[in-house]
């Protein structure tokens, strides 16, 4: 996930991925950023996006118990949504049904799922991503990059 905005400095064609998302570490300073806003599924696969304002309630969080919570700050009243493997030759051209307007400002985003009935992950796999905004950028402890997924 990211917003336009907040990436703008990154070179056409750059391999964004071998150079900024593959060290944990770097993963986690961007993670903190708010920048370029990642986690990892486990699998490839079918996921299915939900997107929702606010904290999501105790039933959401009962019947997706892998979660995680992350931040973003948005500068361009939309975030985009794409494919870790695009990073690997940027080009911020992010098709349209892959994006959302929203407010500029920070947002802390709570992201669940849970195991698809078939017991696959990546199998048509329903990820709800509540973003909920904020006066600032929430302070977020990743020392690495965040697994939205069970063994």
């Amino acid at each position: 996930m990211y917003s336009s905005e907040t990436v703008k400095g990154i070179e056409e064609g750059y391999d964004y991925l071998i150079n900024e998302y593959s060290d944990p570490a770097k993963v986690a300073a961007h993670l903190k950023k708010g920048d370029m806003v990642g986690f990892c599924t486990g699998s490839g696969g079918r996921f299915i996006l939900k997107l929702r304002n606010g904290y999501p309630d105790a039933s959401v969080s009962e019947s997706n118990p892998v979660a995680i919570r992350l931040g973003i700050e948005v500068r361009d009243e939309r975030i985009c949504f794409i494919d870790l493997f695009w990073l690997s030759e940027w080009y911020d051209d992010c098709p349209s049904e892959q994006t959302i307007a929203v407010p500029n400002g920070f947002y802390h985003v709570t992201v669940l799922t849970h195991k698809p009935k078939s017991g696959i992950w990546g199998d048509d796999q329903e990820i709800y991503i509540y973003l909920n905004r904020l006066s600032e950028m929430p302070q977020l402890s990743w020392s690495g990059v965040p697994q939205l997924f069970t063994e």
